[in-house]
Formats: structure tokens, C-alpha cells, sequence
């Protein structure tokens, strides 16, 4: 959950964000039977996004495919879409946590699958609605989806998580995406 406290100054861009998020009809939820979605990645918004939110993409640790080019005031991703230390060893089982975004308080994660294939650690996060009607305004960039796995040999490892891209104001809009980061494997 964002903390406002760190935001400083951003509170008013922020608000016009929830504001926008409140006032448009439930993102994805009424396309999706059982109430499971691939896992929003990110998450476009009609308004522009405080700075501190924007900050994301120049700090982040990963690489987005397709690309996103041009200007990306407009698109939040989770603060660590993939947290794993940046180091780990050969042979050794390692924790990989992939965060999702919640639109709303009715989303929850909803685990995923992780397919190891060498040196390349593939996951797929789902994230599950409640199915209720009314739900809270809050919105998270922490569903947290585990997954645990070893990567064989020293060398380079690469762990490709796959989601989507939802607009919080176009229900039917949902494009897959996927978020990669590489760490180094050690013997």
C-alpha cells in the first residue's frame, strides 16, 4: 500500500489518480469468468501520475516487453514488480515475489505458475475478484504471488514474469505484458 507521508508533495496528483480510479467503472472484473485475470502489471490512468509514482520506471531493475515507449506519466507499475536478491547461488532453491496491482479492494492475489527452462525462470501471476459489486476506493501495488526455484548453473539467470496492462477507465481493455530482471548466479 502506498504510504501518503512519502509522497510530499505529490498528494494533490495522487488524489486526482484515486479520484480518476473511483469515478470509472469496475476495471476488468465483469470480463473474466470465475473472477481470475492474468496479473495487472500495470495500470493506465487518465491523469497524469504524481512524480514520486513516476520515479518507478527510472529506479526499476526491469525490463518491460513490449517496451514502453514514449511518455509513461500516465502508466503505474508495482513499486518492485519482482523482488529476488540480485545474487544467488547455483543449485540453491531461491524465493521470487511478483507484485501485481489491486485496483480496487476487491482484488486479491490469486498465485500463478513458474516454469523453470534452463537459466530462464518463466512465472504467470493471476489475480482473483471477489465478485462483489460495491468495493473498497483502495488500491494496492502489493498482491504478492511466491514462487520458489533453482537455477542449475552459474551464469546469468532470467526471470521473465507475465501479467497485463488494464485502463482504469476501459473495461475491455487488457494487453499481456511481461516485466524481466536477470540476476547473477554464482557456483
Amino acid at each position: 500500500m502506498l504510504n501518503p507521508r512519502r509522497l510530499g508533495g505529490s498528494a494533490l496528483a495522487l488524489a486526482a489518480f484515486a479520484l480518476a480510479a473511483c469515478s470509472g467503472a469496475e476495471s476488468t472484473a465483469p470480463l473474466f469468468a470465475g473472477g481470475r485475470a492474468l496479473a495487472t502489471l500495470q495500470l493506465e490512468s487518465p491523469v497524469a501520475l504524481a512524480l514520486s509514482l513516476n520515479d518507478r520506471w527510472s529506479i526499476a531493475s526491469v525490463a518491460w516487453y513490449p517496451p514502453v515507449n514514449g511518455d509513461v506519466s500516465h502508466i503505474l507499475v508495482p513499486a518492485e514488480v519482482i523482488e529476488v536478491s540480485d545474487t544467488v547461488r547455483a543449485g540453491v532453491a531461491i524465493s521470487i515475489v511478483v507484485n501485481s496491482i489491486g485496483e480496487n479492494g476487491c482484488w486479491q492475489a490469486d498465485g500463478g505458475t513458474l516454469a523453470q527452462r534452463g537459466d530462464s525462470a518463466l512465472v504467470t501471476a493471476y489475480d482473483r475478484h471477489s465478485g462483489a459489486v460495491a468495493c473498497t476506493l483502495l488500491w494496492t501495488d502489493r498482491l504478492r504471488h511466491e514462487f520458489t526455484t533453482t537455477f542449475p548453473r552459474a551464469g546469468v539467470g532470467i526471470i521473465r514474469a507475465h501479467g497485463r496492462r488494464a485502463r482504469l477507465t476501459d473495461a475491455s481493455y487488457s494487453s499481456p505484458i511481461a516485466a524481466e530482471r536477470t540476476v547473477v548466479v554464482v557456483p
